[in-house]
């Protein structure tokens, strides 16, 4: 199946959502879509992606996307036309949504009536283009009847290219689009900034107040009208269809199962020569079920250190930092800290130095603001210098932001004057938590990074937590409650474990260590030290309840053990998989393979390839000795260890 961003290869199964299991393909003339639930993804005119999706979306007061559910699908004489409700626990919406197709047209409307009373930060329908048009030129159409000519950005766009949106029209590669929105003012953001394939218009600009209160009986309307047409046609653009034709709206497997060949073709693989990058140190997160580990799970040996996250007002952060010391053992740990003033800091770090725990690195970010200030960081420095005066160096201090590469692209600027390394986070699952979400992030992990590296100009940067669901809400515009008194056991865990969509069951999925080095590959640039992904134990880590790595921590097993090695180019499928600085290249093939490679202590070349599609693959690997035939099952990751030396070292 061909997805939003352009892959060519169906996603493993368990990585997916029910909706996109259940996907339905619907096509009129000239026209193609993927209906998953409510979602209308993959649109294309004459065989051109036109559009990624269209979805009708209701957020809460904290951003938080609320559950749209399909209670039916009725046909019509030239689409679709659906029915369902919206919400968390309990019906707050109830909506319908129109899909009409015509010759050139395509017209998607929705009604949503609001049955219970809630505070809303954004309801309606919002519209993506795919991340390949960057640069592309774009026609906004304003509310006045002005127009305004810009390109969609090739760097990730910090604030929105485009606000006061009645109107976008672009070219692609044979068709001119254009898409008329109705019902409300809308705006554009990049999406590349949460990692996300898309650039996003959506109603209600930022610039209004909200949340905004909805009462029972408020209705929203709004419509988009997508018009397409070949760029060398002779036809007019709304010429009718020759004879009426039917919607087909088919399972999608069933779709797909008649254009493709069952038993794939063996995948090239050729190992290049060293590129300018190693791979970075491989950290995991102190575990915050209420569990901790205390089972016996352990951590996996080559992982170099526990991140911890601490907030000095929480009063429980002496049992969390006595867990994260305790999971870490003899490695150091990577110590965050959410703090209002520098000084907050010192008893938490005189702990650490009193009992002589091994410190790597410091974080200091603004409770408030989630970013290092610069003053905070000063007056950190000084705390670290005074308590480590007698045991010197003290831990290396880091700025950035512990919220998405989106706050260090915004206000990097406020870090001008800081010359130390810089740190972001990942979070793949901000907006949309689908299958095809996740493996489409990969490549714009890719992107982001090479921006990251830019914005660091030279600084060392620091990746992570890399997590699938958000470990804290850095948009909520409510406060998050906090504990009345310590609990030395976590009874009930902390962070994460409190944070409503940070548990993902695909935590476990075997198709998640595909990704894991998928994503490795993407982010394991020059320039970056260190990675640190998802936690150590627990529902949301590398080992499970009974004590058995999971495929992601299998994965990162095998990474880790290259940590501070010379990467090595690989060619999957005639995509280059590593090619250089600052960016490695697609992190996957066409057929859905990824791979990482890196020469060991010994000199040896260790692949470490992942099959990220639902069809078994055999992959050839030539160039570094004989010939190599791997053979992937679906989801699968496998190490392949080449005695023979490198091409070009």
């Amino acid at each position: 199946m061909t997805s939003r961003s352009g892959t060519t290869f169906r996603v493993a199964s368990d990585l997916l959502l029910d909706r996109e299991r259940e996907a339905l393909a619907v096509g009129r003339g000239p026209w193609s879509a993927s209906l998953r639930g409510s979602e209308l993804d993959d649109i294309a005119f004459d065989g051109e992606l036109v559009l990624r999706s269209i979805r009708f979306v209701v957020r809460d007061q904290d951003w938080k996307t609320l559950p749209v559910i399909v209670d039916a699908v009725d046909h019509t004489t030239s689409g679709l036309h659906l029915r369902g409700r919206a919400g968390d626990d309990g019906e707050v919406v109830a909506w319908s949504l129109s899909v009409d197709l015509g010759a050139s047209t395509l017209r998607v409307a929705v009604r949503a009536e609001v049955t219970a009373a809630f505070r809303r930060a954004r309801i309606g329908l919002i519209v993506l283009q795919s991340p390949t048009l960057a640069g592309t030129e774009l026609v906004v159409g304003h509310p006045e009847g002005s127009t305004t000519t810009t390109r969609l950005p090739d760097h990730v766009a910090p604030h929105q290219p485009a606000i006061r949106i009645e109107s976008l029209a672009w070219t692609g590669d044979r068709i001119a689009t254009t898409a008329r929105f109705s019902g409300d003012v809308f705006e554009m953001e990049d999406q590349r900034n949460w990692t996300d394939a898309s650039f996003k218009t959506y109603s209600t600009p930022l610039s209004l107040p909200f949340p905004v209160a909805l009462a029972v009986g408020d209705v929203v309307e709004q419509s988009v009208e997508v018009s397409c047409a070949r760029v060398d046609a002779a036809e007019p653009a709304d010429a009718p269809l020759a004879t009426p034709l039917a919607v087909t709206v088919v399972p999608e497997t069933e779709f797909t199962a008649q254009r493709e060949d069952p038993v794939p073709e063996p995948v090239d693989g050729r190992i290049g020569a060293p590129i300018d990058s190693v791979v970075p140190a491989i950290s995991t997160s102190v575990s915050s079920d209420p569990d901790g580990g205390r089972a016996g799970a352990v951590v996996p040996e080559p992982i170099t250190g526990i991140l911890v996250e601490i907030d000095p007002t929480n009063q429980d952060w002496p049992a969390i930092l006595d867990r994260a010391v305790r999971q870490a053992g003899t490695r150091p740990l990577d110590l965050r800290l959410v703090l209002g003033t520098g000084e907050e800091a010192e008893p938490v770090l005189r702990r650490l130095r009193d009992a002589a725990v091994p410190v790597v690195r410091v974080g200091a970010f603004h409770r408030r603001t989630h970013l290092s200030e610069v003053t905070l960081l000063t007056a950190l420095g000084d705390v670290l210098r005074t308590l480590w005066a007698e045991r010197p160096p003290h831990p290396e201090l880091v700025g950035g932001t512990r919220a998405h590469f989106t706050e260090l692209n915004r206000n990097h600027a406020r870090l001008e004057r800081w010359t130390g390394p810089v740190a972001f986070s990942i979070t793949p699952f901000m907006h949309d938590r689908g299958g095809h979400q996740l493996v489409e992030s990969l490549g714009m992990q890719a992107v982001v990074v090479a921006d990251a590296v830019r914005i660091a100009d030279g600084r060392p940067l620091h990746v992570g937590p890399v997590t699938l669901g958000a470990r804290y809400n850095a948009v909520a515009t409510t406060k998050a409650g906090a504990g009345v008194t310590a609990d030395p056991d976590l009874r009930a865990g902390f962070g994460a474990e409190l944070v409503p969509g940070a548990t993902d069951d695909r935590q476990s999925a075997e198709a998640l260590g595909a990704w894991v080095v998928a994503s490795v590959a993407a982010l394991a640039v020059s320039g970056v030290e260190s990675l640190s992904y998802f936690e150590a134990t627990g529902p949301r880590g590398l080992v499970a309840a009974d004590g058995t790595l999971t495929a992601a921590g299998r994965a990162l097993e095998w990474i880790a053990e290259l940590s501070g090695r010379q990467r090595v180019a690989v060619e999957i499928g005639g995509v280059s998989l590593g090619a250089g600085s600052p960016v490695a290249g697609p992190p996957v093939s066409s057929a859905g393979v990824t791979a990482i490679a890196a020469v060991d202590a010994a000199g040896e070349t260790v692949v470490i390839l992942g099959n990220l599609g639902e069809t078994p693959v055999r992959v050839v690997l030539t160039g570094a000795s004989e010939p190599r035939t791997v053979e992937l099952a679906a989801g699968a990751v496998a190490r392949v260890v080449i005695t023979g030396p490198v091409p070009g070292s």
